[in-house]
């Protein structure tokens, strides 16, 4: 399969498991296709978590968060296969679903932990996105 446009939404706590995405984005793209990178920023989506901060402490949060993707894609993506870096706000499935068609991706490739048992009744992240991506996606353990 050798795709043009892959997103790759990451959680940058997790270094080991985006290697393991990466591995799996460069086997399924074509020689001239790009990797954006995702950065979903959830914390304002909870209602216990609601935002008080002022504008300039979120718009540093932002410059923060988008030089760490942008160091991570710059770090973990061959040269040239690096597409853009990109940070949203919101519900997690909700933006990677949104990104996928802004970008009109040809496919999400993305890691999901083991599911828990509260997982099996909600749906994880992962779950709502494969059933509602306008694309194929790609689930990585």
């Amino acid at each position: 399969m050798s795709l043009k446009h892959i997103l790759m939404p990451v959680d940058l706590a997790f270094n080991d498991i985006v290697e393991r995405e990466v591995t799996m984005a460069l086997k399924l793209l074509a020689d001239d296709g790009v990797i954006d990178m995702l950065f979903v920023d959830d914390t304002a989506s909870h209602r216990r978590m609601a935002l008080t901060a002022e504008s300039d402490r979120l718009a540093e949060k932002y410059n923060t968060t988008k030089l760490a993707v942008q160091a991570m894609l710059d770090a973990v993506i061959p040269e040239r296969h690096r597409g853009s870096c990109i940070v949203r706000n919101g519900t997690v499935f909700d933006e990677v679903v949104a990104q996928a068609k802004q970008s009109n991706a040809d496919a999400i490739v993305m890691a999901s932990a083991k599911p828990k048992f509260r997982s099996y009744i909600l749906g994880s992240n992962a779950a709502k996105i494969v059933r509602h991506a306008p694309c194929s996606v790609f689930v990585v353990r």
